[in-house]
């Protein structure tokens, strides 16, 4: 089961002291705007389609984050400030985590030295790398990662006769709704993996998870990956290393070589083959600057 992450004292003191990375208004204005264009990419037209009070709080954090790359703004202080529940702004703060916006480590609690408030690491900041490095991050493992517990089913009645289940074609809006949340449990296969994950990747995983939800925290782990990596190519041109170090976890999950979890072995599968390719890329670009220097010179 995965550490969460604690901030001392003195580790906390130095966070929010530590020098801001803009200097003016209009810098924060831009910073905040930087941040922001992120998370609207993330969620794409839905964005627009959120209740005023989830945009506003989301803003809200991209403007807490823009002086230092973290903010600490409790969830009951957002949800009141906006008119909405603690849970929906749970709901927005897991799937950012999900999707490799944000990072969440916990300050300590006074009272029982447990869980206290949680602070969120941007990592689109250009301070993400400082954190990681200055907290000792082990991203696989010290950080909140969202990972729901699968919970059985157990059926109704003789277990001798099969299940009969109601379809759902007839039924009005609000009655489907109704439907979905008395059925939270149901798995959806991976015929309902949402349309930005490549299919190239689709296609390799599907074999092995056969559940959208696997699939879709699988592909956060690569863009979490990607965006820690530092690389100018975008994701979209490296879905291939994205599908390699899968299947490099895989032969190590059948060679019985994994001794922690199929998730952090490929996180760090990914993060090895993305920080080779970031070496290429340095290279790359280096070698052609030396090269257009000497034809210059």
């Amino acid at each position: 089961m995965p550490i969460t992450r604690m901030l001392t004292t003195e580790e906390f003191d130095y966070m929010k002291n530590y020098q801001n990375y803009i200097e003016d208004h209009s810098q924060h204005q831009s910073m905040k705007r930087k941040l922001l264009k992120e998370i609207i990419n993330l969620y794409g037209e839905k964005f627009y389609r959120l209740h005023e009070g989830t945009r506003k709080a989301l803003d809200r954090l991209c403007w807490f984050a823009a002086e230092k790359g973290f903010c600490f703004p409790g969830s009951t202080y957002l949800g009141q400030t906006y008119e909405k529940s603690k849970g929906t702004i749970d709901r927005h703060l897991r799937e950012l985590r999900k999707q490799g916006q944000i990072v969440t480590v916990y300050r300590r609690c006074p009272r029982n030295n447990g869980k206290g408030n949680p602070v969120h690491l941007f990592v689109n900041h250009p301070y993400f790398d400082h954190w990681v490095n200055y907290l000792q991050l082990n991203l696989e493992s010290d950080v909140e990662t969202d990972v729901e517990t699968e919970n059985e089913q157990s059926a109704w009645g003789s277990k001798d006769k099969e299940e009969k289940y109601s379809s759902t074609y007839n039924l009005s809006l609000k009655d489907f709704n109704k439907y979905i949340r008395n059925n939270v449990n149901v798995k959806l296969s991976s015929d309902y993996v949402p349309s930005f994950i490549p299919t190239s990747f689709k296609d390799a995983v599907r074999s092995f998870f056969t559940y959208a939800d696997d699939i879709y925290e699988l592909w956060g782990k690569v863009r979490l990956a990607h965006k820690i990596s530092g690389l100018e190519k975008p994701l979209e041109d490296l879905v291939l290393i994205a599908v390699q170090a899968f299947k490099e976890t895989v032969f190590a999950y059948k060679r019985k070589r994994i001794k922690n979890t199929f998730e952090a072995y490929f996180f760090g599968t990914l993060r090895g083959l993305f920080s080779a390719e970031r070496r290429r890329e340095v290279l790359s670009n280096s070698d052609s600057t030396l090269f257009y220097n000497f034809l210059e010179f």
